[in-house]
């Protein structure tokens, strides 16, 4: 097994990322490099950016074709172009492909430079000198001595080139048996934290939410303590936590031990919701105590697994 299943069976908090390189020249003709990462657990191989691609008639700007990759048709986006710092001056040099949410793409970059392992407490949440914009797209933020690197919400990236490869309007029905029924969501992505909240919300749930595992878990363990203050079930507070498995702080493999391990919390069933849902990693999460899986491009099957689980 290598050192990335490893971390994901064992709930350790920790992770392993990929730095690479986005570079912009300024005005004055200087270089800024843009330090990012990206989860090794979501990347399949490392290529070099072939010459051309394929084009997609009426595709996003930011989508350069697609490439015939051993049999496989892998749609390529430029990210440099995506992030608005494509440059003349620069070329591409590699492609990272990548698969999530049972989707194949590529992303071209400037540069790969090397593998970070560290926890997801080093992660830091967006700061808030970044704008609007920025926070959008970047989850995480990773300091080092001498850089920092940010982490993409690459799920928001490949759902606003692509919507039909991420997320699709869901129709459901508001049901009286949901009523007084709370769900705990953590993620860590605005987007799809708006997008669960607003399907759980039109179903008839009561949603609370929080956007990692620090915050979750602390949100919990006070929830835990009004009950047993007064002596209320806790299905009164909560009914069933979903939670991502990325996340800046802890992780939602490391959160969902935590919840097991609580004397109060232990019962509430703990749902993992994530674009790396595979059958191997059903099996390692069931270990740490997961209760249900759902992929992120089966988000609308989402109301049907809360309401197997709590209903």
């Amino acid at each position: 097994m290598s050192e990335s299943g490893v971390l994901l069976e064992s709930g350790t908090n920790e992770l392993e990322i990929i730095e690479f390189n986005v570079n912009q020249k300024n005005s004055n003709g200087s270089v800024n490099s843009g330090y990012y990462g990206i989860n090794v657990a979501k990347v399949k191989e490392i290529i070099r950016c072939p010459g051309s691609f394929a084009d997609v008639p009426r595709a996003h700007p930011a989508m350069s074709g697609v490439y015939n990759l051993r049999g496989r048709i892998i749609p390529i986006i430029n990210l440099p172009k995506w992030l608005n710092k494509e440059h003349g001056d620069f070329e591409c040099e590699r492609v990272i492909i990548t698969v999530f949410n049972k989707v194949y793409t590529g992303f071209m970059v400037h540069s790969v430079s090397r593998i970070h392992r560290v926890s997801w407490e080093r992660v830091e949440s967006p700061s808030g000198l970044m704008n609007h914009a920025e926070k959008e797209c970047v989850t995480g933020l990773v300091k080092f001595d001498e850089k920092i690197l940010m982490m993409l919400d690459f799920e928001r990236i490949v759902c606003e080139i692509n919507p039909e490869a991420m997320v699709s309007t869901v129709k459901v029905k508001k049901s009286k048996k949901r009523q007084g029924k709370t769900v705990f969501v953590a993620e860590d992505s605005t987007f799809m934290r708006k997008v669960m909240v607003d399907l759980l919300e039109r179903a008839g749930y009561r949603v609370f939410t929080a956007n990692n595992g620090i915050d979750a878990i602390e949100k919990l363990n006070r929830i835990a303590e009004n009950a047993v203050q007064e002596n209320i079930s806790l299905n009164r507070y909560v009914n069933m936590v979903v939670t991502d498995v990325e996340m800046p702080g802890m992780d939602g493999l490391h959160l969902t031990t935590k919840i097991k391990a609580h004397d109060t919390l232990k019962n509430i069933p703990v749902a993992i919701f994530s674009s790396m849902v595979t059958a191997e990693n059903k099996r390692k999460w069931s270990s740490l105590g997961a209760d249900a899986f759902i992929g992120k491009p089966d988000i609308n099957r989402l109301v049907q697994l809360v309401d197997s689980q709590i209903l």
